[in-house]
C-alpha cells in the first residue's frame, strides 16, 4: 500500500502522520451528537479513512491522531481502518486550545518531519509526495510547506486564511480571516513541517480572535524567526466540514467526482417506484415509498416515506436537516 520513489517509501520511521480529531463540531447539530466530525459519512466511509489512506499511499507507517471529544469512538473507528503494519498512537488534547496547541500535545512521537491533516476537512489530493519531497530534500532549509490551491470564491479564503508570497513562492505573510485577501490562493487544511515548528508554536499567543494558539499565527512566527516556509499544489479540492450542508456538499462532490449518480449501502431496501438522483444511502437505509430521492444523504439505518420529494436534505433515524 506505500508509495514509493526509486524503490524507497516516502515515508519511514522519520515522517510522521498527524492527523487533529479533538474538536467537538458544535455547528453539526444532531450530526454532532451521532458523529465525532472526523467520522462523518463520506460515502458511507468514515471521513478519516480519507486522512488515513492518504497518509499510507505516502509510505507512512507511523500516525498520531491527537483526540479530545468522543476520543473512545474516533480511536475505536481509525483501529478499524487500517491493516496492522501502521502503527496508531492516540493523544489527547485536555482542553480545545486552538490547532497549534492540539499539534504540540503530540510533540513527544513525532519524527524529524510530520504530515499534518485537519481531521475534519475533505481533502482531494492532486500531488502530496510533492509537499514531503520539498521539505525533506532541503533539510535545514525549507521549514514548513504549505498545502495551496487557486480559488475563485474568495470567501472560501475569508472564513479561513489568506498568504503574501514572494516571487518563489516563500510565504511573507499568512493572516487568519482576512477582510481582503491577498490574492486567490488559498491554504488548505494539510501542512508538511519540520520540528522547528513547535519552537515557533512555544512563543506564539493565543489570538485575540478566540484565546486560542493558531497554526497560522504559528507559521507567521516561524517566518519572523528566519524561517522558510514554501507553497505546494498538493491538493486538488477541499472542504471543511463545519455545519451540515458541508457533509451534503462534499457527499454530492464525491460522487460528481466518481461519476455516479448515487451510492448505495448495503442492505438497502429501495421501494421499486422510489427514484434516486445524486443520493447517497447509508447501510441498512430504507426508502419506503414510491418518491424521489435528489440531492440527499440518507444516514445509516435511516427511513424515508411520506409522498412528497426529499431534497437537498440529511436524513437521520430521527431527524431530517434541510441542507438547501
Amino acid at each position: 500500500m506505500s508509495a514509493r520513489i526509486a524503490g524507497s517509501p516516502l515515508g519511514g520511521s522519520s515522517v510522521t502522520g498527524v492527523i487533529l480529531a479533538a474538536g467537538k463540531g458544535r455547528r453539526m447539530g444532531r450530526l454532532g451528537e451521532c458523529f465525532h466530525k472526523s467520522c462523518l459519512p463520506l460515502c458511507n466511509r468514515p471521513l478519516l479513512a480519507t486522512h488515513l489512506q492518504l497518509l499510507s499511499e505516502l509510505g507512512i507507517r507511523e500516525i498520531v491522531i491527537v483526540v479530545g471529544y468522543k476520543a473512545e469512538t474516533v480511536e475505536k473507528v481509525a483501529r478499524s481502518l487500517v491493516p496492522k503494519e501502521i502503527l496508531l498512537r492516540f493523544v489527547v488534547q485536555p482542553e480545545q486550545k486552538g490547532i497549534a496547541d492540539a499539534l504540540s500535545c503530540a510533540r513527544d512521537f513525532i519524527g524529524e518531519w510530520m504530515v499534518l491533516m485537519l481531521g475534519d476537512t475533505h481533502f482531494v489530493a492532486r500531488d502530496l509526495r510533492a509537499g514531503l519531497l520539498m521539505l525533506r530534500e532541503n533539510p535545514g532549509e525549507t521549514d514548513a510547506v504549505l498545502s495551496v490551491r487557486v480559488v475563485s470564491d474568495l470567501d472560501l479564503i475569508r472564513n479561513e486564511c489568506t498568504v503574501r508570497l514572494d516571487d518563489r513562492r516563500r510565504v511573507l505573510e499568512i493572516r487568519e480571516k482576512p477582510a481582503t485577501p491577498w490574492n486567490n490562493i488559498k491554504p488548505c487544511g494539510v501542512y508538511f513541517f519540520s520540528q522547528r515548528i513547535f519552537d515557533a508554536i512555544a512563543v506564539t499567543p493565543p489570538s485575540p480572535l478566540r484565546n486560542e494558539v493558531e497554526i497560522t499565527d504559528a507559521i507567521q512566527t516561524l517566518v519572523r524567526q528566519g524561517g522558510v516556509v514554501e507553497c505546494a499544489s498538493t491538493i486538488e479540492w477541499d472542504n471543511n466540514l463545519t455545519c451540515p450542508a458541508d457533509l451534503l456538499l462534499s457527499n454530492l462532490y464525491e460522487l460528481r467526482r466518481r461519476g455516479l449518480n448515487a451510492i448505495i449501502g448495503k442492505d438497502v431496501d429501495i421501494h421499486a417506484g422510489a427514484s434516486l438522483r445524486d443520493a447517497v444511502i447509508g447501510d441498512e437505509a430504507a426508502i419506503d415509498a414510491p418518491i424521489a430521492v435528489k440531492r440527499t444523504l440518507v444516514l445509516e439505518k435511516a427511513r424515508v416515506g411520506g409522498s412528497d420529494t426529499i431534497q437537498d436534505c440529511i436524513v437521520g433515524q430521527d431527524f431530517v436537516i434541510p441542507c438547501g
